[in-house]
C-alpha cells in the first residue's frame, strides 16, 4: 500500500560550500571563470546596476531592479513590480527591508541570487570535469558538492576558451531542477558580465532579467538611511542560520488523498530570538486544503534560532513542504 507523505524542505537565506577540491585543475579553471564574472569582488569600486526582469508566477509580471554597491555591507536595492515595491538597505551588520506587501514573492526572493552567481570560487569541491561541443561551443562542465546540501550536486558549465559561465543546474528535493543560464557576457572594469540571465524551474522559464546598464557610480550615503517603518535584521559573517529543532508534519488532508492529489505548499515565516515562528505567509500554494494543513502546523514549530556569535537574533526563511505519493 502507497503511503502519502508530507514532507519539509528549508530553503535559508545563503547556501555554504565545502572547501576542500579533489580535482586541483578543475577548481582552478571554476576559480578563474567566477573571478573573471565576479563584478562584486570585495575591492571593486562602487557601481550601479540596472536591470529589467520578467518572472513567471500565476500570471506573468515585469519589473525594473536598481542596485547601488558600495561593497557586500553598504549596498541600496530598490525592486519594482506592477503595484509591488520594495528596498533593501545593508548597511554594516544590519539589513533594512521596506515593502508594500506582508512578504516577498517568491521569485523576487530569487532574483538576486540569480544576478550573484559568481561569488562561491574559494568555497567549492569539484569531484570531476567533462568536456563537450553544444551548439559549436567547446565547455567544460564540473562536478560541485556543496556542503549540507538539500539539493544535490551542481553541473556548472564553462565556455573553455572565453572562461564565460555558461550555466548552472542542480536538482531540488523532492523532485524539482533548476537550471540557471547566462548570455551575451560584456566587459566592466576588467571582468565579464551576462547581459541576460535565466532562471528554469523543472524546464520552465521562472526568470528572465535584462542588463540595462551597469556603470560606476558612488553610493548616497543618503540611501543607506532606513525609512520609517523597515524591518531590520541582524547580518554577520559568522552567523548560523536557524535550525529546526521541532518540526511535525502537517496532516495530509482526507480529500486530497482520496482524490490522490500532490502539490507544494511554500511558506515565509520570521524565526523569532527564542525559536517560535511568526508572520507566516503563504507564498506558493498546492490546493486549499494543504495549504490550511501546513499553515496550522508551522505555528507549532520551533528552531534553535539564527545566532551572531553567541547572540540569538531574529531571522527569516522559507519552507517547502512536498505532499507526495510514496
Amino acid at each position: 500500500m502507497k503511503k502519502l507523505i508530507p514532507t519539509a524542505l528549508f530553503l535559508f537565506a545563503a547556501s555554504h560550500l565545502i572547501q576542500a577540491a579533489e580535482d586541483p585543475v578543475a577548481q582552478q579553471l571554476f576559480m578563474a571563470a567566477e573571478q573573471q564574472a565576479n563584478v562584486f569582488h570585495h575591492n571593486a569600486s562602487p557601481f550601479e546596476l540596472n536591470i529589467d526582469f520578467f518572472v513567471q508566477m500565476n500570471v506573468p509580471a515585469g519589473g525594473h531592479l536598481t542596485l547601488k554597491w558600495e561593497s557586500d555591507n553598504r549596498w541600496w536595492r530598490k525592486i519594482v513590480m506592477g503595484e509591488f515595491q520594495q528596498t533593501d538597505i545593508r548597511n554594516g551588520d544590519k539589513l533594512y527591508i521596506s515593502r508594500n506587501l506582508g512578504f516577498t514573492p517568491v521569485r523576487i526572493r530569487e532574483l538576486p541570487s540569480l544576478l550573484q552567481f559568481a561569488q562561491h570560487s574559494d568555497e567549492l569541491q569539484v569531484n570531476k570535469a567533462k568536456h563537450r561541443v553544444d551548439h559549436g561551443v567547446e565547455m567544460t562542465c564540473l562536478h560541485v558538492e556543496r556542503k549540507n546540501a538539500r539539493d544535490g550536486a551542481h553541473e556548472l558549465c564553462v565556455n573553455s576558451a572565453s572562461l564565460e559561465i555558461l550555466s548552472d543546474e542542480w536538482k531540488v528535493a523532492p523532485d524539482g531542477k533548476r537550471r540557471q543560464q547566462y548570455s551575451d557576457y560584456f566587459e566592466f572594469r576588467g571582468h565579464r558580465y551576462p547581459r541576460k540571465l535565466e532562471l528554469f524551474v523543472n524546464g520552465i522559464k521562472a526568470i528572465t532579467a535584462n542588463v540595462n546598464s551597469l556603470a560606476t557610480a558612488s553610493l548616497d550615503k543618503a540611501l543607506l538611511v532606513p525609512p520609517k517603518g523597515a524591518i531590520e535584521r541582524r547580518q554577520c559573517s559568522d552567523m548560523k542560520y536557524a535550525a529546526p529543532v521541532k518540526t511535525p508534519d502537517p496532516i495530509y488532508p482526507k480529500s486530497a488523498s482520496e482524490n490522490r492529489l500532490m502539490g507544494d505548499t511554500v511558506v515565509s515565516m520570521t524565526v523569532l530570538a527564542d525559536g517560535s515562528v511568526g508572520n507566516i505567509q503563504l507564498i506558493g500554494s498546492a490546493t486549499h486544503s494543504m495549504d490550511e494543513a501546513t499553515l496550522q502546523t508551522l505555528k507549532s514549530w520551533k528552531f534553535k534560532p539564527a545566532t551572531c556569535g553567541a547572540e540569538p537574533v531574529v531571522s527569516d526563511i522559507e519552507v517547502v513542504v512536498s505532499f507526495r505519493l510514496q
